[in-house]
């Protein structure tokens, strides 16, 4: 037994040495005598291997609604030289019979292909033309014929539903590449779509400008976040089919979820539109923040391109241009603030209604438009006189101009974050800093910059020049910025817009409020200040004209419905072709907050009045009436009464702006058709014709109304 069970171990042992033997004979094989054919093979499919690409993070309001997001689009082909070569019983694939069946002149496969697309002005070629390419591609053996470029998802379905290329794709020879497509569903020129961004379509020769990464606005600043990271795999044959396989997993991109309020962006949006096709200018920007944190809540950066309007780039952020005379409202805080005039002390223009004429500064002529005689420091603001606020700047800062160059820098006016030594020192160097905070957010953002005492380009009469909005070149953020730090007593903080980025529910980022300056004056000039951009809405620059003036109307800011405070605007363009101001046209804005009392909300808005024939511009009657419109309508809608109490009918987020009521067409007493409308909008036109008792039954568009001067019923469907 003992020998027997020794031999069983040696037989064992032998066939575990001649396995072994067998084994490095086979591995030896492999890698010395078809090693390189084996190599090859590996670097034809490293070769082959393509990048699969990861679902792009979405882009969000501050609602949840989607502002952009990544959807499939696919090229679509037809495959014949495989498909077409004899299989083992010597029959072609795709008869001739077939092609001849479905893609002869009226064929409907033709027809599929003629109108695959949903939207008819992409259906460029007619059936019989696609018929005639695919019989001829079929005649060549074509091994990948493109029939249809950027196919969108739906009509991708669509296609796959008609006849023949319902058929498996081993029988049609259908080949179809996938890509994410980059949707914006409110339009692509609209609805803040300069700031949300776009993304590059191909890739560049510049290895940052890749297909499907960031191009502009927020895609751009946060497309680490947005972008993801592709996967690798490639395409394999197995027994006539092909399938994908994959050799890793592609990571897909986070969401960034936006401070913007979809509702106030198609105010904004609808109001600017209207007015830049009024006026026949050729440009506007405007944006409202929330005044406590800084939040951008509505943006918007239009171009007139004939009868309408489209989003180009951000104005707002990346013109460089002068103010005008919103920035006499800093001048007006640096004497207040370093007590060299109160708001009741006396300054002579020498430009009276029956004596107008300029006020000559050493070399330069300094005008009004119109006529401001007499009168006290806060009515040169309120009246918005170049004469005035150059003269008391003039008086004060003469002998001493850095000292009002640091007033300006100490206020935080220049700055996008909290200054430090090193700052400062850039500041006085460059007249800016170079590295902004903002571009974090804002990639194209530009710093605000006016003349120092030791450049080149500062003379005798910059200071007054500066003291009244030319000889700096601002964003109109920075502005905004300002303003905003008046309404938030005295508190600057920077605007943002992006509120956090988010992965499966999970916090990637979270931005919060950044303090730039907690205090840019007293609390005794603040109060003055905030009474003079009351004024300018009151009885000022801002005021118009009701239609019993003897000149006639003039639209303006103020109105009954709620208390605004701001300041008008209005600057002469350089032309950049002779650099002369002149030919140019001019900026015409308005900057200020409601409701004065308590502010909630702070924008400006900026029109740029080229090609609008108008040769007398100004800011309180060209701009100002899209910031009164934007601020009754959201004053109706959050300020007073709250959302809860009205029906969610028209929370409407379809892709497109909706229509807004015409409020120039309301007549106090006179009770306004709202039938057709939603809750919202037929509020807001009865409380403007002075229904303020409206009771709202059911849910929808309204179906009927009924009432009187005491209570209106309306009923909805």
């Amino acid at each position: 037994m003992k020998l027997n069970f020794n031999k069983r171990i040696y037989v064992i042992g032998l066939v575990l040495l001649i396995y072994a033997a067998i084994t490095w004979v086979q591995a030896l094989r492999t890698l010395v005598i078809h090693g390189d054919a084996y190599r090859s093979k590996v670097e034809q499919l490293k070769f082959k291997a393509k990048p699969i690409e990861p679902i792009r993070g979405f882009i969000f309001a501050d609602g949840g609604e989607l502002l952009a997001g990544s959807l499939p689009e696919y090229d679509v082909y037809l495959e014949f030289y495989s498909t077409t070569k004899p299989d083992y019983r010597g029959r072609i694939n795709i008869p001739h019979d077939t092609i001849a069946e479905y893609f002869r002149p009226g064929g409907t496969g033709s027809r599929a292909l003629a109108h695959a697309f949903s939207n008819p002005a992409r259906n460029t070629k007619s059936a019989d033309q696609f018929g005639n390419e695919v019989r001829a591609a079929y005649r060549r053996r074509d091994p990948h014929k493109l029939l249809l470029r950027a196919l969108p998802y739906l009509d991708y379905k669509h296609l796959r539903e008609q006849p023949y290329f319902c058929k498996s794709s081993n029988r049609n020879g259908l080949v179809v590449e996938e890509r994410a497509h980059r949707y914006r569903p409110y339009g692509e020129n609209r609805m803040a779509s300069a700031t949300i961004g776009t993304v590059y379509t191909k890739s560049g020769a510049d290895s940052t400008q890749q297909a499907g990464h960031g191009l502009r606005g927020i895609e751009k600043a946060y497309d680490h976040y947005l972008a993801g990271t592709p996967g690798l795999g490639y395409r394999q044959k197995i027994r006539r089919s092909y399938t994908n396989v994959t050799i890793e997993p592609p990571v897909d991109g986070a969401n960034v979820h936006t401070t913007i309020n979809v509702e106030m962006q198609e105010i904004l949006d609808y109001e600017l539109n209207k007015r830049l096709l009024d006026l026949h200018a050729a440009e506007g920007w405007a944006a409202f923040v929330e005044v406590e944190t800084g939040k951008i809540k509505a943006i918007s950066n239009l171009r007139r391109e004939g009868d309408h309007c489209v989003e180009d780039y951000n104005h707002l952020f990346e013109d460089l241009v002068d103010p005008g005379s919103t920035f006499k409202t800093v001048s007006y805080m640096i004497l207040l603030e370093d007590e060299k005039i109160k708001p009741d002390d006396i300054i002579d223009t020498g430009n009276y209604p029956n004596n107008e004429s300029p006020w000559k500064y050493r070399s330069q002529r300094i005008s009004d438009d119109h006529p401001v005689g007499r009168n006290t420091m806060e009515e040169m603001i309120v009246q918005s006189s170049n004469i005035g606020v150059a003269k008391a700047t003039t008086k004060a800062y003469a002998s001493d101009p850095q000292r009002y160059l640091d007033a300006i820098e100490q206020i935080g006016f220049l700055n996008d974050r909290p200054l430090k030594d090193l700052d400062r020192d850039e500041i006085k160097a460059y007249g800016y800093l170079k590295h902004l905070e903002l571009r974090n957010e804002f990639p194209g953002a530009q710093a605000a910059r006016h003349r120092q005492i030791n450049s080149k380009t500062w003379s005798g009469v910059s200071l007054a020049q500066i003291s009244y909005g030319y000889e700096t070149q601002i964003p109109g953020i920075y502005m905004l910025q300002f303003y905003n730090a008046i309404a938030n007593g005295g508190k600057m903080v920077r605007p943002y817009i992006v509120e956090e980025v988010e992965k499966n529910g999970k916090t990637l980022y979270k931005q919060s409020p950044t303090v730039i300056n907690r205090k840019i004056c007293s609390r005794e000039t603040l109060r003055h200040v905030r009474r003079a951009l009351e004024g300018v809405v009151d009885h000022g620059t801002a005021a118009g004209r009701p239609a019993s003036d003897p000149k006639g109307p003039l639209p303006g800011v103020k109105t009954d419905r709620v208390k605004i405070a701001g300041k008008t605007g209005t600057a002469q363009r350089r032309n950049t072709v002779t650099g002369r101001f002149s030919g140019a046209g001019h900026n015409v804005s308005f900057v200020g907050y409601f409701p004065a009392d308590e502010p909630q909300y702070c924008g400006i808005v900026v029109i740029n009045t080229y090609g609008s024939g108008h040769s007398n511009a100004g800011g309180g009657y060209m701009a100002g009436p899209v910031f009164r419109h934007f601020a009754e309508r959201v004053y109706a809608l959050h300020c007073r009464r709250s959302l809860r109490d009205i029906p969610a009918d028209t929370v409407n987020v379809e892709p497109h702006v909706k229509e807004s009521p015409d409020l120039d067409g309301v007549v106090p007493g006179v009770m306004p058709n709202v039938k057709g409308m939603g809750a919202r909008d037929a509020l807001l036109m009865l409380e403007t014709a002075g229904y303020s008792n409206v009771e709202i039954q059911g849910t929808g568009r309204v179906v009927s109304q009924s009432g009187n001067a005491g209570r209106v019923v309306l009923v909805l469907k």
